[in-house]
Protein backbone atom coordinates (compact mmCIF):
# COMPACT_ATOMS: atom_id res chain seq x y z
CA UNK A 1 0.00 0.00 0.00
CA UNK A 2 2.99 2.38 0.19
CA UNK A 3 3.56 2.75 -3.40
CA UNK A 4 -0.33 3.97 -3.54
CA UNK A 5 0.24 6.40 -0.58
CA UNK A 6 3.22 7.82 -2.42
CA UNK A 7 1.15 8.21 -5.73
CA UNK A 8 -1.87 9.63 -3.90
CA UNK A 9 0.18 11.93 -2.31
CA UNK A 10 2.13 13.39 -5.57
CA UNK A 11 -1.35 13.43 -7.17
CA UNK A 12 -2.90 15.36 -4.07
CA UNK A 13 0.17 17.53 -3.68
CA UNK A 14 1.50 18.48 -7.01
CA UNK A 15 3.39 21.38 -5.63
CA UNK A 16 6.03 19.37 -4.00
CA UNK A 17 6.79 17.02 -7.20
CA UNK A 18 9.81 17.33 -9.23
CA UNK A 19 8.86 17.40 -13.04
CA UNK A 20 7.38 14.41 -14.33
CA UNK A 21 6.21 12.90 -11.16
CA UNK A 22 2.70 13.39 -11.83
CA UNK A 23 1.93 11.60 -14.87
CA UNK A 24 4.13 8.72 -13.49
CA UNK A 25 1.74 8.87 -10.64
CA UNK A 26 -1.02 8.60 -12.32
CA UNK A 27 0.54 5.93 -14.63
CA UNK A 28 1.66 3.99 -11.33
CA UNK A 29 -2.15 3.44 -9.76
CA UNK A 30 -3.77 2.57 -13.17
CA UNK A 31 -1.12 -0.37 -13.51
CA UNK A 32 -2.04 -1.00 -9.62
CA UNK A 33 -6.11 -1.27 -10.86
CA UNK A 34 -4.89 -3.90 -13.68
CA UNK A 35 -2.40 -5.86 -12.06
CA UNK A 36 -3.79 -5.93 -8.12
CA UNK A 37 -7.44 -4.10 -8.49
CA UNK A 38 -9.09 -7.36 -7.38
CA UNK A 39 -6.54 -7.73 -4.42
CA UNK A 40 -7.67 -3.93 -3.07
CA UNK A 41 -10.26 -3.31 -0.96
CA UNK A 42 -13.93 -2.00 -2.61
CA UNK A 43 -13.54 1.78 -1.71
CA UNK A 44 -10.25 1.98 -2.44
CA UNK A 45 -10.39 0.46 -6.01
CA UNK A 46 -13.60 2.60 -6.39
CA UNK A 47 -11.81 5.36 -5.83
CA UNK A 48 -9.01 4.56 -8.13
CA UNK A 49 -11.18 3.61 -11.11
CA UNK A 50 -12.91 7.18 -10.61
CA UNK A 51 -9.95 9.26 -10.12
CA UNK A 52 -10.98 10.08 -6.90
CA UNK A 53 -7.46 10.69 -5.79
CA UNK A 54 -8.09 12.62 -2.98
CA UNK A 55 -10.39 10.37 -1.51
CA UNK A 56 -8.60 7.34 -1.77
CA UNK A 57 -5.44 9.28 0.27
CA UNK A 58 -7.90 10.20 3.10
CA UNK A 59 -9.38 6.71 2.83
CA UNK A 60 -6.02 5.21 3.29
CA UNK A 61 -4.88 7.70 5.97
CA UNK A 62 -7.73 6.55 7.97
CA UNK A 63 -10.20 9.10 7.71
CA UNK A 64 -13.96 9.14 5.56
CA UNK A 65 -13.65 10.47 2.50
CA UNK A 66 -16.84 13.10 1.89
CA UNK A 67 -19.74 11.23 0.34
CA UNK A 68 -19.70 11.89 -3.74
CA UNK A 69 -22.48 11.58 -6.35
CA UNK A 70 -22.17 7.89 -6.14
CA UNK A 71 -22.61 7.49 -2.60
CA UNK A 72 -19.10 7.18 -1.93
Amino acid sequence: MEDIIKSLRAIVHPSQNAIGDLPMAIQALDKVLTERGNELPGRLRHFLENRSYQKALIFLEGGEPEKGSCGN
